[in-house]
C-alpha cells in the first residue's frame, strides 16, 4: 500500500509558501509515496455563483499555479512524487499542459503523476476562454494527444479539437508516457455515473474517486474493471486510490479501514487529516507513520 498526503488544507493558511514546503519535505522524508497538489486557476467569488456548495475553493483561497509548485518542491525532495489533484484539463490548453508536464517530470527526475479531470466550474472555463459544454469530448481527445505528444519525436493529429503537424516536444519526459490518473466524483456527489466509469475503464491509467467504502463504490469499481476488460485492457493495471480519513481515529480502527480499501483494489491511499493549522498537519503526517508501520 502506497500513501499519499495532499495540500488541500493549504489554501486557507494564506500565500506563505514556508510551512507548505516543510510539510512536503517531512513527507518525503518520512516515506510517503506522493502528494496532492491542487489545480485552480482563479477563484470565484462564492456568493454571486450559487454558494460556497459549488466549490471548496473560492475567491479566499490561495492556491499556488501547481506546474510551478510542482517544479520548485521538486528540487527540495528526493522520492516522493507529486500528483496533481485534479488538473482541470478541458480548461487548458492540451499542447502547453504537455510541455509543462514533461518539464516537470524531467527536473523532478520522473516523479510526475498527473490527475486529470473535466472540471465543475463554469466560472473558471469562462475566465480561462474554454468551453464549458463540450468538455468530457475535448477531455478524451486531450489524454489521446497528450500521450503522443509525450512518446513521439514527432506527432501528426487531427482531430476534433486540435491539429498538430509535424511537431514535437523537445526534451521528452523521462516517462513516456507520464502517468494520467482521473479524479471523479465530488463530496457532494462521490458515485459517478456509468459513462463516467466507462470512460476510467478506456483510458485511465489509475483513478482517483471521492467515496467511501460503500456497496455503491464497490458497484462503481466493478464497473471499471468491466469496462477495461471490454475494451481489451487488463483491469490490474488501472491504479485505485482511496481516500482515508483519519480524523482522530483509533490505529486499530486505521487499520481495519487500510484494509477494506486494499481488499476493495485500492494500492494507493490519499491521507486526509482534520486540520487547521500547517504545524499540527507537520505533526499529523509524523504521527501517522505510526500506522504505516504497523501494517502487515
Amino acid at each position: 500500500m502506497k500513501f499519499g498526503v495532499n495540500l488541500y488544507k493549504f489554501p486557507r493558511y494564506g500565500a506563505q509558501k514556508a510551512k507548505l514546503a516543510e510539510f512536503v519535505r517531512t513527507a518525503d522524508t518520512l516515506g510517503y509515496h506522493h502528494v496532492r497538489v491542487l489545480d485552480h486557476v482563479v477563484g470565484i467569488v462564492a456568493e454571486k455563483h450559487g454558494g460556497i456548495k459549488q466549490t471548496p475553493y473560492t475567491a479566499a483561497s490561495d492556491i499556488h499555479e501547481c506546474f510551478a509548485l510542482m517544479a520548485w518542491l521538486s528540487a527540495q525532495t528526493t522520492n516522493i512524487r507529486f500528483c496533481t489533484g485534479v488538473l482541470v484539463l478541458p480548461q487548458r490548453q492540451t499542447v502547453l499542459v504537455a510541455k509543462q508536464a514533461a518539464e516537470v517530470d524531467i527536473l523532478s527526475g520522473g516523479r510526475i503523476t498527473l490527475g486529470i479531470g473535466i472540471g465543475y466550474n463554469p466560472v473558471e472555463f469562462k475566465a480561462m476562454g474554454a468551453s464549458f459544454k463540450d468538455r468530457a469530448r475535448r477531455f478524451e481527445e486531450q489524454i489521446e494527444v497528450l500521450r503522443l505528444l509525450w512518446t513521439k519525436e514527432v506527432v501528426n493529429y487531427t482531430g476534433a479539437f486540435h491539429d498538430i503537424e509535424d511537431a514535437c516536444l523537445a526534451p521528452l519526459p523521462i516517462q513516456r508516457p507520464i502517468p494520467l490518473w482521473i479524479g471523479v466524483g465530488r463530496l457532494i456527489d462521490p458515485i459517478p455515473p456509468d459513462n463516467v466509469l466507462n470512460r476510467l475503464g478506456r483510458l485511465a491509467d489509475g483513478w482517483l474517486p471521492m467515496f467511501r467504502a460503500t456497496p455503491e463504490a464497490r458497484a462503481a469499481i466493478a464497473k471499471v474493471r468491466a469496462a477495461a476488460i471490454d475494451a481489451g485492457r487488463n483491469p490490474d493495471d488501472i491504479g485505485l486510490e482511496m481516500n482515508l480519513w483519519v480524523e482522530d481515529k483509533p490505529k486499530s480502527q486505521l487499520l481495519d479501514e487500510i484494509k477494506i480499501a486494499r481488499d476493495m483494489g485500492a494500492r494507493h491511499l490519499n491521507c486526509v487529516f482534520t486540520i487547521t493549522d500547517p504545524d499540527t498537519e507537520i505533526e499529523s503526517i509524523k504521527r501517522f507513520r505510526e500506522v504505516m508501520d504497523a501494517l502487515d
